[in-house]
C-alpha cells in the first residue's frame, strides 16, 4: 500500500469521501455550486463510491421534464416480439436489485418536476420502497446517491419536506480547472483510449479510501452530548440534522483512522459544514476529564453506636468501588500520522438557510393546486402522467392501446362464446359456419378490442386560470402609500394562485426611458416581482406604451390558442399624466416637436381598448396629485374600471 496520503483540505472533497465512506450521507445538496463545479463532484464522487462498495455507478440526471412513467416506469412492447407482448419496463429510479448504484444528479433543485420532487421525498433516506401502478406490485432496497445544486438566495422556492432530507450540506467550490486548453487535451486524450478504464482514483486516494473502510469507530457518550451544541429545535424540527452531524463525525473518524468518535470530531464536523455553537462559551478543549465522585460518609445522629477511625475506614475501604486495571497492549513502533487542517474559506455560513429564508413557495408545494373553474377545457398544462379517462377528450392513445392490448385473449374468446360458437371450437381456431358467412377464430384474434374501462387520458399539471396585470407609475408613488392600497390585490393573487404580469411605466431601472417594461411571473412569490415593485422613479412616464403592453398580453392570455386563463384583474397605479407618445415608445425616438397633450390623449385611447375586453376586471389607484386631479377619474372612465383613493403621506403625518 503506498504510504502518500490523499488531499482532503478541501471541505467539498472530504465531504464526497464521508458520503461514500457512509451511505446515510449519500444525499448531498451543494449551495451556489456552477454547473463545471457540479460535473466535477459527480465524477470524483463516482469514483469514490465505486472503490468503497465495488458496484457499477450509474448515473441518472433529473430535470424540469420526467413523468411520472420515466421515474417509476411502465408497460413497453418487448423489442423483437412478433407476437407484440408486453413487459414491465423499470423507471429512472426504481432499480437496486442488481449489483449497480444510481447516482442522482440533480443540477437545479428549484427546477425540479413535481413527479421528482415527490420521488425524492418517497426515496430520500428510505430502507424499503414500494410501487403499486398500473397493476404491477413492487418491493425493493434502492440503492441511490443524490447529488443536488441549489442557490442559497432561491432556497425558499424549495419544499421544506424536499430539504430535510439532504443529510450533508456542503458549499460549492470551484474546483473544476479553467485552463480551456487543458480542458480540451483531456478530453482527447479520453476520446483516444476509449478501451482504457479511465475512471480510476489516484494511488493516495485508493490507499485513503481502503484503510478508512477498515476503521468502525465508536461513539462515545460526549460526542453525543456535542451535537446537542449545535442544533436546536426549530418548526419543522427532524432528527435528521442531529443524525447527519453524527454521520458526518462518524465518517471523518474514519478519515482521521480514530477508534472512537469524540467531541472534538463533533466540532471538526460541524465547522466543516458551517454549523455554529449554540451557546459560543462553551469549550469542548478546556474541559478536564470527570474524577469518580467518591461517596461521603456522613455520621448518623439517630445512631447510638460511635464507631472510631479506624472502624471508619473500614467502612469507607467496603463502599468503595475497586478499580479495574485492564492490560494496555502497545505496538513495538509508534507512528505519528501528520495533522492536515481543513481549510474553511469556502465554509457555507449556515447548512440550513431554510430556517430564515423567506418562503417564496407556495403552501402546499408537493400537491397541485385546485381547480377553481370546472368549465375548464381539457389539454392544458405540460404532461405529467395518464388517468382513466371520463370524457372523451385529450385522450392518451398509446396508452389506451397498451391498456386494452393485455385483456385481447379473454375479450377474443368471450366475443366468439357470444356469437354461438362451441368452447372447444373456439380453442381449437377452426372455422365454422352457422347460418352466416364463414367466420375464422383467427379473424377475431388479429382485431384489437377496446373497451371504456381501456380509455385513458393525459395527466397534466395545472396552470394558472387567473392572472393579476399590473401597471406601475413609479412617477407618481414619492407622495402616497401604495403598498398598503396594493397589498390585498397580491393577496388575493396568492390565494388564488394566479399568474401575475407587472408592467413598470417610468421605472428607473428600466433599460429605455421611452417604453415600459414588462415581467412575467407564474406566482406572486418569484423575487423579481418584489425587486421589481421596489425600484424608484425615472424622468419619462410613457404611460400609453405601458397600457399597450397591458392590451397585448391580455389578449394573448385570454383569446390566443387554448390558454387556461379565465379571468384576469387589472390594477394601474398612476395620476394619468402621460408625456411621451405612443408612437415615439414604439419607435424608441424622441419626439421632434411639441408633445402638449397626446401621451394622455394616446393612454386614454388605449385604456378604451382594454375596457372593451370581456372577462377583465379594472381597477385604478388613484395617487391624488395636486394638479391635474381629473386624470385618473378619466383614466378609470376609459377603462370602464373602479377607482380606490391612496392615502397621501402628508395626510398620514397629519393624522399621526
Amino acid at each position: 500500500m503506498s504510504k502518500a496520503t490523499a488531499d482532503l483540505s478541501n471541505p467539498l472533497i472530504r465531504g464526497l469521501a464521508c458520503a461514500a465512506l457512509n451511505p446515510g450521507l449519500r444525499s448531498i445538496l451543494v449551495f451556489d455550486a456552477t454547473i463545471a463545479t457540479l460535473q466535477f463532484a459527480a465524477q470524483n464522487l463516482t469514483w469514490m463510491l465505486k472503490q468503497v462498495t465495488g458496484c457499477q455507478v450509474v448515473p441518472v440526471q433529473l430535470g424540469v421534464v420526467e413523468t411520472e412513467e420515466d421515474l417509476w416506469g411502465g408497460l413497453a412492447l418487448q423489442q423483437g416480439d412478433a407476437k407484440g407482448s408486453f413487459e414491465w419496463q423499470q423507471g429512472l429510479l426504481a432499480g437496486g436489485r442488481e449489483q449497480k448504484l444510481r447516482l442522482v444528479i440533480i443540477p437545479d433543485l428549484t427546477r425540479l418536476s413535481l413527479p421528482a420532487a415527490r420521488a425524492c421525498v418517497a426515496l430520500m433516506g428510505s430502507e424499503v420502497a414500494y410501487l403499486e401502478r398500473h397493476g404491477h406490485r413492487d418491493s425493493w432496497q434502492p440503492n441511490l446517491c443524490w447529488l443536488a445544486g441549489c442557490s442559497r438566495s432561491e432556497i425558499g422556492l424549495v419544499s421544506p419536506h424536499l430539504l430535510d432530507r439532504f443529510a450533508l450540506r456542503l458549499a460549492g467550490q470551484d474546483l473544476a480547472t479553467s485552463d480551456r486548453v487543458e480542458a480540451i487535451q483531456k478530453w482527447l486524450e479520453e476520446s483516444n483510449n476509449q478501451d482504457k478504464e479511465e475512471d480510476t482514483l489516484l494511488p493516495e486516494w485508493v490507499g485513503t479510501l481502503q484503510q478508512a473502510g477498515l476503521f468502525h469507530p465508536e461513539v462515545t457518550l460526549e460526542a453525543q452530548k456535542r451535537i446537542l451544541d449545535y442544533i436546536s429545535p426549530t418548526d419543522g424540527y427532524s432528527v435528521r440534522r442531529e443524525l447527519g452531524l453524527l454521520r458526518l463525525a462518524q465518517a471523518n473518524a474514519q478519515l482521521a483512522e480514530a477508534d472512537q468518535v469524540t467531541a472534538q470530531q463533533v466540532d471538526r464536523a460541524a465547522q466543516m459544514i458551517g454549523l455554529t455553537l449554540i451557546n459560543p462559551h462553551l469549550d469542548v478543549g478546556s474541559r478536564k476529564p470527570e474524577q469518580p465522585i467518591q461517596p461521603e460518609l456522613t455520621p448518623d445522629p439517630d445512631s447510638s453506636i460511635r464507631k472510631t477511625g479506624t472502624e471508619d475506614q473500614v467502612l469507607m475501604k467496603e463502599r468503595t468501588p475497586a478499580l479495574v486495571q485492564e492490560p494496555v497492549y502497545a505496538s513495538d513502533s509508534t507512528e505519528t500520522l501528520p495533522s492536515q487542517p481543513i481549510q474553511m474559506d469556502g465554509a457555507i455560513a449556515n447548512p440550513y438557510p431554510e430556517d430564515t429564508t423567506t418562503v417564496q413557495r407556495e403552501a402546499a408545494s408537493l400537491r397541485l393546486p385546485m381547480r377553481r373553474f370546472k368549465n375548464a377545457v381539457l389539454g392544458r398544462g405540460a404532461i405529467v402522467g395518464v388517468e382513466p379517462a371520463t370524457t372523451p377528450q385529450d385522450l392518451a392513445i398509446v396508452s389506451t392501446l397498451l391498456e386494452a392490448a393485455k385483456y385481447q385473449q379473454i375479450r377474443g374468446s368471450a366475443l366468439l362464446e357470444r356469437q354461438g360458437f362451441p368452447k372447444g371450437l373456439v380453442e381449437s381456431e377452426g372455422k365454422v359456419s352457422l347460418n352466416r358467412e364463414p367466420f375464422s377464430c383467427k379473424d377475431v384474434s388479429r382485431s384489437l378490442i377496446i373497451q371504456p374501462t381501456d380509455l385513458r387520458r393525459y395527466r397534466r399539471a395545472v396552470v394558472p386560470e387567473q392572472m393579476l396585470m399590473l401597471v406601475m407609475d413609479y412617477t407618481c408613488l414619492r407622495e402616497c402609500q401604495w403598498q398598503a392600497a396594493l397589498l390585498p390585490y397580491l393577496q388575493w393573487a396568492y390565494v388564488e394562485r394566479a399568474s401575475l404580469c407587472l408592467i413598470q411605466v417610468g421605472a428607473a431601472s428600466a433599460a429605455q426611458e421611452l417604453q415600459a417594461e414588462k415581467i412575467v411571473a407564474q406566482n406572486v412569490l418569484v423575487p423579481r416581482i418584489s425587486n421589481g415593485l421596489e425600484v424608484g422613479g425615472g424622468q419619462a412616464t410613457p404611460l400609453a406604451h405601458g397600457l399597450d403592453l397591458a392590451l397585448q398580453t391580455l389578449r394573448h392570455a385570454l383569446q390566443h390558442g387554448r390558454s387556461a386563463v379565465r379571468q384576469a384583474v387589472l390594477v394601474v397605479v398612476s395620476d394619468g399624466r402621460g408625456n411621451v407618445p405612443l408612437k415615439a415608445s414604439q419607435m424608441n425616438q424622441k419626439p421632434e416637436k411639441l408633445v402638449n397633450r397626446q401621451g394622455i390623449e394616446d393612454a386614454l385611447q388605449v385604456a378604451q381598448q382594454i375596457g372593451s375586453l370581456k372577462q377583465v376586471e379594472a381597477v385604478v389607484l388613484n395617487p391624488q396629485p395636486k394638479y391635474y386631479a381629473d386624470l385618473p377619474v378619466k383614466l378609470a372612465q376609459a377603462l370602464g374600471a373602479k377607482i380606490a383613493v391612496i392615502p397621501s403621506l402628508r395626510d398620514w403625518e397629519v393624522d399621526g
